[in-house]
């Protein structure tokens, strides 16, 4: 057992104090408030309900069906494979970064786009994906379900 003694001032306690304060801001408060807007993208990520989940969407001037095709649980890898390491240079494109989220649970939302440029009935062909945690977004991308399709990120084409 190791057993440390210091002498302490006033000015020591204080400034101990004041470090122990600014730890707690930013461990506390700031991440609360970090995400809640992606800075790239410049806009809101709340997704906890539908409704925020269609209007990230229509930012970008996709529409949708107003539910989603599919609904399922995630969990992002621990370890990256060259799939997920591609898939999250998408991400990172559009502000994103999965690595902050290696072995967490999410929520992954896909949903028909009714209006895609070039493609009639694309509700049946393009997707919107949405990677959601904590009723945040922290992913996702729009894609063709044919074999000879496309990924790109939300705003491709329109930056």
């Amino acid at each position: 057992m190791f057993v440390y003694s210091f002498k302490a001032n006033k000015k020591t306690i204080i400034g101990a104090l004041l470090v122990i304060i600014a730890l707690a801001v930013l461990f506390i408060v700031l991440p609360g408030r970090a995400g809640q807007t992606n800075a790239l993208l410049n806009v809101s990520l709340k997704a906890q309900t539908n409704q925020e989940r269609i209007e990230f969407l229509s930012k970008f001037g996709y529409d949708v069906i107003s539910e989603p095709k599919q609904t399922k649980d995630i969990i992002i890898p621990e370890q990256f494979d060259d799939t997920y390491n591609n898939y999250n240079e998408l991400q990172k494109q559009q502000g994103f970064n999965l690595e902050a989220y290696k072995g967490k649970y999410a929520k992954s939302y896909s949903y028909a786009v009714t209006n895609y440029p070039g493609i009639e009935k694309s509700e049946n062909e393009v997707r919107a994906n949405l990677i959601v945690y904590n009723g945040k977004i922290i992913g996702g991308d729009i894609c063709s379900v044919r074999l000879d399709g496309f990924m790109h990120a939300f705003n491709y084409g329109k930056t």
